[in-house]
């Protein structure tokens, strides 16, 4: 039987209280953990759009010559997502349940630690790169144009440079902490990033890795009051972002950007911002697979095989995308305007309601399993730094798919995959945890690195 929106509401305010419920008391919860990022994503993205939904909001589509989603579809989607964080749920409480049981049996292996060499010698490297790539590449204050204009002849390769010198001084500060050059040289450039008014995301998802180095550097689970409002207030900002950069680059008067910045920030808590259509999105999706009548069995990913080849040199390249351009009508153009079809959407698309079931599962459990195994290796280890490049990056793997685990954590942030790729390969990294190297590194790695695992459980989950 079909759900009203208003029951699917009603539900789903349940069903997120009790998972909240069940996490804090089963899973022991963190700014780190996989299951917070997306207890935050659903709440914002699927719980309080569907209220404003039911409120009144309008929903995607609805304007002349489409088809808007109807309150039908967003009731089952609304149902869908809750089903997934049950699923999810139960995964993460499963991933924590073996980790205690591991945790009774002795273990001889041991992590492998961190390199500075490697962040050191990346770095060096990859800031004056990044930085001429900026001169070069990016609108910068005073200057009209870019040096060098950017169109359909460049490489993505040439705009995703632009991020190496700040993505570089993360790895830094993630080593040696927040030294005053560091956080000075990180927050020009994330000031460069939003002056640029593009690609939210370079601004976000730094921002949710220092707050993580930040909370785990000192032995927390969680940020202070101040920490949560900063992140808070970051959020609020994300939605205007790309207006803000773009009338600075106009040179509108700062009053004149503030007041159009809390206008639309208004428009967000009014539910009626094109960004809070995620619900949306994913309940199009479902309506135009459906439609369809084609499961794609795992077809949706087969771009991630060509994804680093430059388009210039392949013209005929297949798209992450494509899948889109297939499910999409005249009255749903939803490749056209560069939408979403969001996780679990893409679970649909490749297998249907049991995709959705299992898919959430695996990826929740794998991912959980990652994140408990990080907290027995220590803050130094190579394991907690490739799962913190991996956990800043989820929000974007929950609204865009899978496919973005590899787009944003490897492509997009080249130099710190690039560190964990040589800390594998390298013939440097084949050394194991010793006393010796963790006396000769600062106090905050001592005291991290060498507390018995369960008083470091304690003090870091």
């Amino acid at each position: 039987m079909a759900f009203s929106l208003f029951n699917a509401v009603l539900l789903d305010g349940t069903v997120v209280i009790c998972c909240i419920a069940c996490l804090v008391a089963f899973a022991r919860l963190s700014i780190s953990h996989p299951a917070t990022v997306y207890l935050v994503f659903h709440s914002g993205f699927v719980s309080l759009r569907a209220m404003a939904i039911l409120m009144g909001a309008t929903t995607l589509f609805a304007w002349r010559g489409s088809v808007p989603v109807s309150e039908s579809e967003i009731a089952r989607a609304v149902i869908l997502a809750d089903f997934a964080l049950v699923v999810m749920t139960c995964a993460w409480i499963f991933a924590r349940h073996r980790a205690v049981v591991s945790a009774l049996t002795p273990r001889t292996a041991r992590a492998r630690a961190l390199q500075p060499q490697i962040l050191k010698s990346v770095a060096a490297v990859y800031i004056p790169v990044g930085c001429m790539a900026m001169l070069l590449w990016s609108r910068l204050p005073g200057v009209t144009t870019p040096l060098i204009q950017t169109d359909s002849t460049y490489s993505n390769w040439a705009i995703i440079a632009q991020t190496w010198a700040g993505l570089s001084l993360l790895a830094l500060i993630y080593w040696y902490g927040f030294k005053p050059s560091l956080v000075i040289s990180e927050s020009v450039y994330l000031c460069w990033v939003i002056y640029q008014g593009t690609f939210r995301f370079r601004l976000l998802i730094p921002l949710i890795f220092l707050m993580q180095i930040y909370v785990e550097r000192r032995g927390r689970r969680w940020p202070g009051a101040l920490g949560i409002a900063g992140l808070i207030i970051c959020a609020l900002l994300f939605f205007p972002l790309k207006g803000i950069g773009q009338r600075l680059q106009a040179g509108e008067p700062i009053g004149d950007v503030w007041d159009s910045a809390q206008a639309e920030v208004a428009n967000v808590f009014s539910g009626d911002h094109p960004d809070e259509m995620i619900l949306d999105q994913f309940a199009s999706a479902l309506s135009l697979a459906d439609a369809h009548g084609h499961l794609y069995w795992g077809r949706t990913y087969e771009g991630l095989l060509t994804v680093g080849v430059p388009r210039q040199w392949w013209p005929a390249k297949p798209g992450l995308t494509r899948y889109e351009q297939e499910i999409s009508t005249r009255e749903r153009p939803m490749a056209d305007d560069g939408m979403v079809v969001t996780m679990l959407g893409e679970f649909y698309l490749n297998f249907s309601y049991a995709g959705i079931v299992v898919m959430s599962f695996a990826f929740a459990y794998l991912i959980g399993v990652w994140f408990e195994s990080v907290r027995s290796a220590g803050y130094f280890s190579l394991t907690h730094f490739a799962y913190l490049l991996v956990a800043s990056n989820l929000i974007q793997v929950f609204r865009d798919g899978l496919i973005s685990l590899f787009v944003f954590t490897v492509i997009n942030m080249l130099p710190l995959a690039l560190i964990v790729a040589l800390h594998l390969f390298s013939s440097t990294a084949n050394g194991m945890f010793s006393t010796e190297p963790i006396l000769r590194t600062p106090r905050v790695r001592k005291r991290v690195m060498t507390e018995p695992v369960a008083s470091q459980e304690s003090s870091c989950s």
